[in-house]
């Protein structure tokens, strides 16, 4: 099954991929390949997107003089300086880009470790870490469709677009566990908050 094929069933939520793939010769490696490629595209894009929010704050300031007070407008100001002087500082992509695959790293472990035990304790089945590895890896693919942040000027279509491919992301992995464990729809929604807050919660402790 050629990559293509592999990208096309899983945006189209195909019933059968994700136990294809856990019989696919080098799928760990095929999936941290599409795992790093779609962490590098999703910080790339998320960076853009809050220099662009930023440069349309600095340049509509004057929208949001007439409803604060002085001293508001004043905070408010500064505050967007800061984050502006904050990005400007961060311009070292290779050292932002090795500090988020970490972070995302950590976090999707961590969240993963505590889908392997809602798996094996709560609903009796009989999960592979590595499986849930291969599964998590894939489910990111919706990830490469965050590519046209880096060409969108619009804030607003920016933040929609990451919104929108973090949830179908999500929906992904949902699929893929409910179809390698024969789990319920509750009991995959279960497993996918437990993969998004409890690896957040955690990873940022």
């Amino acid at each position: 099954m050629s990559e293509r094929q592999i990208i096309s069933k899983i945006l189209r939520l195909n019933k059968y991929i994700y136990n294809e793939l856990l019989n696919l010769n080098g799928a760990l490696q095929k999936g941290i390949a599409i795992y790093l490629a779609v962490v590098t595209l999703t910080t790339l894009s998320t960076f853009r997107f809050f220099n662009g929010m930023i440069e349309f704050l600095e340049s509509n300031l004057v929208i949001f003089k007439d409803e604060m007070s002085y001293e508001e407008f004043q905070m408010f100001r500064s505050l967007i300086d800061e984050l502006s002087v904050i990005f400007v500082q961060q311009d070292s992509t290779s050292s932002v880009l090795i500090s988020s695959i970490i972070t995302t790293s950590v976090t999707t472990i961590i969240g993963l470790l505590i889908c392997f035990l809602i798996l094996k304790f709560l609903f009796r089945k009989d999960p592979k870490p590595i499986d849930l590895l291969i599964i998590s890896f894939f489910s990111s693919v919706p990830g490469l469709l965050v590519f046209p942040v880096l060409f969108i000027q619009n804030p607003l279509l920016q933040a929609l677009l990451v919104f929108i491919t973090s949830i179908y992301a999500l929906i992904a992995f949902g699929s893929g566990i409910k179809q390698v464990y024969l789990l319920r729809n509750i009991e995959a929604v279960l497993v996918v908050i437990a993969l998004t807050f409890g690896g957040s919660i955690l990873g940022s402790t």
